[in-house]
């Protein structure tokens, strides 16, 4: 094998050294543009005199004329050896067929779907269209429809499925909320001590301490609110800070965002529960997040002692359909809802009555729909 380094002002001049040089069987091994220098295009190339029957991607071979060659020259798939022709069509066949394949099984999916849609009775039929409409994922619509005969049996069945946090925060002495990354968890801290303000002595403890910017999110929030904050450096001084205010009625604890498949930082927050006050734990799940995910998610912080979750970010969901997904999917009452940025505010603690008309007939931009109540 012969390897040559070249150096050009282009590289199509460089190609030109390659092929005169090295023939019409070189391959480029690697190439390289330089600034501020004389000749700033670098070309490795080598050729193997002795081996001839290797078929060299057409991604790799070296150009013999520019990109307007003249029109009597052979094609390059003519000049690829007989076997290595065979061997791209094989790979264009295959990837035709799977190509075909998928769009095979996408419609008997859609067929299978269709016939079990069918197989409906046309009142069953008409609340899975207008659940899977509202957003609600099908797997949760079928087994709603497994318990229903129409459209009006659809909010008597849904709260089979659907609580809400009942009794005051005056019943908790530790309130802690854990969730993803992002999920909003220190802006929510600070809506609820305002929230809980009025009547009630709060503080703040901040696991958070990770991320500089969150840290002095709480702080200024703190500050304005005129509720006492913590920073407590891991969950084993969660103790400490929590003792520092036996006066108070809530004790507010935020954390770090975790990753839900690591078990080890979920673990992490194990000592929490041993402040020697009672904890409870929210989880916040976000209402825009990819549902996968949020299985992900909830497999993995479902280790942990949860009691209630909060779904933020519902100003920005489409469908209020993935309330319900998150109450079937979870099995745990709604704490709150945040529905904005602004900081005392967009937080709400619905009934159970209002979460049902959220999402059967209300939508973030505020259209209603008329197709419950037509059933």
């Amino acid at each position: 094998m012969k390897m040559k380094t070249f150096q050009a002002k282009t590289f199509h001049e460089a190609l030109l050294q390659v092929k005169k040089e090295l023939g019409e069987d070189a391959v480029i091994l690697s190439s390289e543009e330089k600034k501020g220098r004389l000749h700033p295009v670098v070309v490795e190339a080598a050729v193997d005199y002795e081996i001839r029957d290797i078929v060299i991607p057409k991604q790799m071979a070296v150009a013999a004329e520019p990109v307007s060659a003249k029109a009597d020259t052979p094609p390059v798939a003519e000049e690829i050896p007989q076997e290595g022709a065979e061997v791209v069509q094989l790979r264009r066949a295959l990837t035709e067929m799977r190509a075909e394949v998928g769009t095979i099984r996408g419609y008997l999916e859609t067929a299978k779907a269709d016939a079990e849609e069918v197989s409906l009775s046309p009142g069953k039929r008409d609340a899975l269209r207008f659940l899977k409409e509202r957003g609600v994922r099908e797997e949760h619509a079928r087994e709603l429809c497994g318990r229903i005969n129409g459209l009006s049996d659809i909010p008597r069945a849904m709260l089979e499925k659907v609580a809400v946090r009942k009794g005051g925060w005056d019943t908790c002495k530790a309130v802690m909320l854990i969730g993803p990354t992002g999920v909003g968890k220190t802006t929510t801290i600070a809506k609820l001590a305002a929230a809980t303000r009025a009547g009630l002595r709060t503080a703040i403890v901040s696991l958070d301490n990770y991320r500089i910017g969150a840290l002095e999110q709480i702080r200024i929030y703190s500050k304005i609110m005129g509720v006492p904050l913590e920073i407590a450096a891991d969950a084993q001084r969660v103790r400490a800070c929590v003792e520092r205010h036996t006066d108070k009625d809530v004790v507010f604890i935020d954390t770090t965002g975790r990753n839900p498949l690591s078990a080890a930082s979920l673990s992490e927050l194990l000592p929490v529960y041993e402040v020697g006050v009672p904890v409870e734990t929210h989880l916040l799940v976000s209402a825009t997040c990819d549902y996968a995910f949020l299985e992900q998610a909830w497999k993995a912080y479902s280790r942990l002692p949860i009691d209630y979750i909060g779904i933020t970010k519902m100003d920005e969901s489409v469908h209020y359909g993935a309330l319900y997904n998150v109450a079937a999917l979870c099995g745990k009452p709604i704490a709150y809802l945040t529905t904005g940025q602004t900081v005392p505010g967009d937080i709400m603690f619905p009934s159970c009555k209002k979460l049902l008309q959220m999402i059967l007939t209300e939508s973030p931009a505020g259209i209603e729909t008329a197709a419950l109540a037509q059933g």
